[in-house]
């Protein structure tokens, strides 16, 4: 391509050397045919110069040019990834992603771990590098203990342990993945060469990281807002459907006839729980205002049943102001009564207690209903079946597991005949003053 400057040049010359021409053919001075040869000649050597000499002020350094490429790869990898990224990173999403890097960057071997496992594998390697398998090698792990890059040009250190090995792999970029501040995982790219890995690779390497880190992020923050939603319509749901509609118009019907007064308290109460539910904004909401949806729910529920539902609670002053997953507590209250206590021919009682223990809220809902048996103990977590009971423990269960790892998953216990109990527990973290 030529520069401004060369076509700037290249113009001038051309309209001087036309100029010159017209002149020569016009007043035919001694010796034209000469001058007009020669002019045409330097017209044409200075042409070729200004069509191959290439401006300083517009020339790429090779660093430039591996920033510019790395930079549209990346793009390429983010967008191509991103469908993936959104299922989670599991073994199915983890090789494909591994397919694309490999594809767009033609890397001879692209992984992807886990803190445990390789997650996906695309390229070549030997019988070890296969998804599910173990993290092979030392380096690895230290990536994984210090959350620092690592390169590796010494074939040995990617070696395996089997006798035999062919060990394709000679040289890698072994950066980690990030997650909410914490390491995760590895991305690794691999080189079949005995050459060093360059330079550009290792950012490549570093700003592919990244850029899953970011996605992962992105991903997880779309999987909650769905969740949230997904809580709301259940929800909402349940509280539409035809049996709990009825039941509690009937109880107010019941009342108008009896005590008007008690008949007009619910049906403040009935229309208070509907807008509530749709009011509910973000993920988060403060105990105390769970606990008014719980009061609320409560309050129907108790019409209703009457002298066979008995509530105790206790709450701790302290964990009022604390921040809790919104729509968590009031499916497992109605969990308690509606599968626990409603097939109870004698009075059943549903208790919530909630305290703090160190720098956790601890909660326990409990009922002395009809209880469950050790395969519904087993099953009630399954995608579609633990549904079916009250709004949902599946999705509440997802929700802690989620937002604060699987050590804070439901834990429940229960015997046939006697009763459940739930238990979770959730860092105390209180809302802001003010809000």
């Amino acid at each position: 391509m030529v520069n401004r400057r060369a076509r700037a040049l290249l113009l001038a010359m051309v309209g001087v050397g036309g100029a010159a021409l017209v002149w020569l053919v016009w007043a035919r001075p001694p010796r034209a045919e000469m001058w007009a040869a020669a002019v045409v000649v330097l017209q044409l050597v200075l042409a070729a110069w200004l069509l191959t000499r290439q401006d300083d002020e517009e020339s790429i350094s090779p660093a430039v040019l591996e920033s510019i490429t790395s930079f549209d790869t990346s793009l390429r990898i983010g967008e191509e990834t991103m469908p993936y990224l959104k299922q989670g990173l599991n073994f199915e999403s983890a090789q494909k992603i591994c397919e694309i890097i490999r594809q767009i960057t033609e890397m001879d071997a692209v992984a992807i771990t886990d803190d445990k496992v390789i997650l996906g594998f695309s390229g070549v390697g030997c019988r070890r590098h296969r998804q599910g398998g173990p993290i092979l090698t030392g380096a690895t792990r230290h990536v994984l203990e210090t959350g620092e890059a690592r390169v590796v040009n010494d074939p040995r250190v990617l070696s395996c342990d089997e006798p035999g090995c062919p060990h394709p792999l000679k040289a890698a970029v072994i950066t980690p993945l990030k997650f909410r501040g914490k390491v995760v995982g590895t991305f690794k790219l691999y080189r079949a060469s005995n050459a060093p890995v360059p330079t550009y690779v290792v950012r490549l390497a570093a700003g592919i990281a990244a850029l899953l880190g970011i996605q992962m992020e992105l991903a997880e923050s779309e999987r909650q807002r769905q969740l949230v939603v997904r809580a709301r319509l259940e929800a909402l749901q349940a509280q539409i459907r035809p049996h709990f509609l009825f039941n509690v118009l009937n109880t107010i019907i019941m009342f108008s006839r009896t005590d008007p007064e008690r008949s007009r308290e619910l049906l403040v109460s009935l229309a208070q729980f509907f807008r509530r539910s749709l009011t509910t904004r973000g993920n988060m909401n403060t105990f105390q205002d769970e606990l008014e949806y719980i009061h609320i729910y409560l309050s129907l529920e108790q019409a209703r049943f009457g002298e066979k539902l008995r509530v105790k609670m206790k709450v701790d002053p302290r964990v009022t102001g604390a921040m809790v997953p919104v729509l968590t507590l009031q499916p497992l209250v109605e969990n308690a009564v509606v599968h626990g206590l409603a097939p109870k021919e004698d009075t059943g009682v549903v208790g919530i207690r909630a305290r703090q223990v160190g720098s956790h809220l601890h909660i326990l809902i409990a009922d002395n209903g009809v209880g469950m048996d050790r395969e519904t103990q087993r099953r009630v977590f399954e995608e579609g079946y633990g549904n079916n009971m009250g709004l949902g423990l599946t999705n509440v269960n997802e929700r802690l597991i989620s937002l604060y790892g699987p050590q804070y998953r439901l834990r429940i216990r229960s015997t046939p005949g006697r009763g459940t109990a739930i238990r979770l527990r959730i860092p105390l973290q209180h809302a802001a003053q003010g809000d």
